[in-house]
Order: C-alpha cells, then structure tokens, then sequence
C-alpha cells in the first residue's frame, strides 16, 4: 500500500525547475536595474521580534504570522521588508545617507490566497533613506518602471496620490474610515462606495473630494510628473482614490497596474514614510520606497503568454557508445570551463530518446559524436531549434557553440 505523502500547505508552494528557473531569470534582470539606479543589495533575517511589527500595519496585523520561541520570546515572520529596514537603519547610525538599498526576499502573510497571492511571496524592495526630496520618491518610481521595461511585460500605468494631500482636504472627517473605504473601489466598483461612504456618515462627497484633491494637489502634481517625464517614465496618472492600505505613508503613495490587464491589480507599489523609523528608534528619518510582487508579477506574465523559455542547460552531450564517455565527460569540462551550461546524457541509449529529453528540457544545443566522430576529432552539432545540424572539429567546437546560441 503507497504511503500517504504530506500536502504542501494551503497558501505556499513548490518551484520546480522550469519556473525556478524563469524566476530566477526574472530577479536577475531586476537587480540589474536596481544597481543601475544606484542602489546597493542587503539582506535581513526571515524572523523578527514581534514588538517590530506590532503597531505599524494597521489593521492587516491580524495576517502576522507570530509564536513564541523555546525562549518563550515572542517572534514573528517577516511580513514585509520594509519594517526589518527600519530596525536596521534605526540602529546604525553609520549608514552613508541618503541610504539606498535594494533587498528582495520571501516575506509571510496569513491572508487568504487567490490568483497571483500566495501566504509565502517574494518582495522585490528598493528603498531611499534620509532624503525628503520628491525627486528621491520619483526615483523609486523610474526605477521599478525601468525594471518592468527590461522584463518586456508590456506596458505599465502609474498610478499616484499624496497622503499629505488627502489629509488636508479631508480636514476633520474619519480618515480611516474614509480611505479603507475608498481602497475598495476596485472590488466594489463606485456606486457600492459610495452608498457605503454615506452610510458611515461621511460628509465630503466622493466627487467633491476629486475635485479638491487635484485643485490642492497642482504644485504636487506638475513637480512630480516633470521629474517622471524627465526620467523617462512613459504612462503615469495622478488617481485621487488611491489610498494604500498600509498605515505607515505620509506622503506620495503609488501603485502600477498592467495597461493591457488593469483588472489583475498591483504588480508593483509603494509610497513615502517618513514617520516609521522614528516610531521605532526614536529618530525621526525620512524614507521612500517601492515594492514590486515578484509572484503576482509572474502569474500575470503566465497569464499574458510572456513569461520566457529557460533553461538550465545549454548544451547537452549525447551518450551513443559507454567506451566514449571519458571523450564526454573532457568535453563537458571544456564547455563549462568556457561559461557554457553544459549536461551529459548518463545513459547510452537511443539518439530518438535522448533528442526527446533534451527537447522537453528546451536545451538549445545537442553535441553527437559516435566513433566515427572519435576518430577524427570531430563532432557533430545539432540546434534543437532550427533543427540545423554542422559538423566542426574539436578545435572549433567551443567557438562554434557560442556561435550557435547568439
């Protein structure tokens, strides 16, 4: 009788080769554009102590996932970057300011999983700290649009506001209320928001609160979106109903939806916090940042048919007679030595066998060399997808491969 195997659990997931692969592709052109724009990468630790999160979420602090250790200290798993960067930054006072750091890592939240949402994701941060400037926040910006433009993803929308903005205009009304509120407006769509603003005794309508919004947020708006244009950020759009469910932004807030598939929601945000480091050292420090969801950026490159084909191996060396093997084996080193991702089939077996192998594992190069090929220092080389097939000399093989897969 089969044993029963233990289920991955509701919310987390398996990466298997094929998708590891294609997302580690993915972080490695991301990090590309974070170091272009200047930001240098750190890393913290996936448990924190819970007095770290407490307090800073809002109401999301219920999805912390938190227990006590055998110390009987109260702990938790990361729920995002951000707050670990705070408690880094809070206690070095060395940093070089501005401080400008990139971290992307798995954080946990105990929400309820859907398409693109997982309870275990990866967060791709870039975060400035110790300048107030709008420039830094438009930076944020260009940055993770810039990062979207070399993922090739399709285009991209900015959508903005300003917390300072929204709290001038909302003047003494429920805040709270008002932007959670609000922040539902693509779930519920406008009419359900607002019967549901009247019914929580809100005054201001949702059309007067428009209309105040964009004749306070002029100076705001034509700042920011000149520091966009000039850093080449292509589709922006200042959105007076975007809120942020976090609690901790004082200032610019942003969200980027897919131009083309507005409705499968944020692939990327942030805002800018300047009172959250203080909360937490005592040291007021002004900060901004953004964030992109690398899972939800990877369901939708799923569902638009633009995630890339990847592989781990280059080439593969085929395996038609065990006498040869040592001849392989002193080809594979010459290929890896050369920077080429190179495999060996293990198996003498049938040349239809092995080209099924490689063709499943979407390998691009397939090197052949039977005795004949052996005895005159010559091997066949075979592009899997063109289906072209040379024969060069071991001398040249090096060469040839390279050639093969530009």
């Amino acid at each position: 009788m089969a044993k029963e195997i233990p289920q991955v659990l509701k919310g987390f997931r398996d990466y298997l080769p094929d998708t590891q692969i294609a997302r580690k592709n993915i972080i490695s052109k991301i990090e590309s554009v974070f170091e272009r724009f200047g930001f240098a990468p750190m890393d913290t630790p996936a448990l924190e102590p819970y007095e770290l999160l407490k307090g800073k979420i809002g109401e999301d602090e219920k999805l912390i996932y938190k227990f006590k250790d055998l110390g009987d200290r109260e702990i938790a798993l990361r729920y995002d970057l951000t707050l670990s960067l705070t408690r880094v930054v809070g206690s070095d006072p060395n940093l070089i300011k501005p401080f400008k750091r990139y971290q992307i890592a798995n954080v946990w939240r105990a929400e309820n999983t859907q398409r693109g949402r997982f309870r275990e994701f990866m967060q791709c941060d870039v975060d400035i700290i110790g300048s107030k400037a709008l420039v830094a926040d438009a930076e944020v910006v260009a940055t993770i649009a810039s990062a979207f433009e070399t993922l090739d993803i399709g285009e991209v929308v900015v959508k903005y506001n300003n917390r300072q903005i929204i709290d001038e205009v909302l003047g003494d009304e429920d805040k709270t209320i008002f932007l959670r509120t609000i922040d539902k407006m693509d779930k519920m769509g406008e009419d359900d928001v607002v019967e549901l603003l009247k019914e929580q005794g809100i005054k201001i309508s949702l059309d007067e609160y428009r209309s105040q919004m964009k004749d306070k947020g002029q100076v705001f708006i034509s700042e920011f979106e000149n520091y966009l244009k000039n850093f080449g950020v292509k589709n922006y759009v200042f959105e007076p109903t975007l809120a942020r469910g976090l609690d901790y932004y004082t200032g610019t807030i942003f969200e980027f939806v897919l131009k083309d598939n507005p409705k499968f929601g944020s692939i990327a945000a942030g805002g800018r916090y300047d009172n959250l480091i203080g909360k937490i050292s005592g040291k007021e420090e002004s900060a901004v940042g953004g964030s992109i969801g690398l899972d939800r950026l990877f369901a939708a490159l799923e569902e638009s048919g633009k995630l890339p084909s990847v592989t781990s191996s280059e080439v593969i060396i085929f395996n038609l007679d065990e006498k040869l093997i040592p001849e392989y084996l002193k080809i594979a080193s010459e290929l890896r030595s050369a920077g080429i991702n190179t495999e060996i089939y293990y198996d003498t077996a049938k040349l239809d066998k092995q080209f099924k192998y490689a063709e499943r594992k979407n390998v691009k190069v397939a090197v052949i060399m039977g005795l004949e090929e052996s005895k005159s220092d010559r091997v066949n080389l075979k592009d899997l997808q063109t289906k072209e097939q040379i024969t060069v000399s071991i001398s040249e093989l090096i060469n040839k491969v390279k050639s093969m897969m530009k």
